[in-house]
């Protein structure tokens, strides 16, 4: 092998190394966590029957949310979002007061409409300032 052979197998090998290293660090680094999509299914996990009559579960598996509390009326569910990666929030005090926001699973999610003002978290992340918690996921933010 000549020099010039040498130097280009080397560069191989480390730019081989380097995004074996850079894709097994992204696979840990960024892996987040909702422990409570985890848990098994309860019966306060089912969504009102006017919001199922209402969505076409073509943005959220309906059958995996997680009833996580009740915020000024309004009841929350976290669910996975049909694509994905993705996570929603939903709010619902009513037909007339609900409201669902998906987003990234790294989040967070925001959302604000007439259930209320929320913000949904993966597990461990920073509470957002002036929240008040509502779960481990879930904040309700001041309007």
């Amino acid at each position: 092998m000549t020099h010039g052979s040498h130097r280009i197998a080397r560069m191989t090998t480390g730019l081989v190394l380097a995004l074996s290293a850079a894709a097994l660090s992204g696979c840990t680094a960024f892996t987040t966590d909702y422990a409570v999509l985890e848990r098994d299914v309860e019966p306060a996990d089912a969504l009102p029957d006017a919001f199922i009559e209402q969505d076409s579960g073509d943005v959220a598996e309906l059958s995996s949310a997680r009833f996580v509390g009740e915020h000024s009326g309004s009841s929350l569910w976290v669910l996975r979002g049909v694509d994905q990666g993705t996570v929603c929030v939903l709010a619902y005090r009513d037909e007339t007061a609900g409201i669902m926001a998906c987003g990234g699973e790294r989040g967070p999610v925001e959302m604000s409409g007439p259930a209320g003002h929320f913000v949904l978290v993966p597990d461990d992340y920073p509470t957002p300032e002036g929240a008040t918690r509502i779960s481990d996921n879930v904040y309700a933010l001041s309007p």
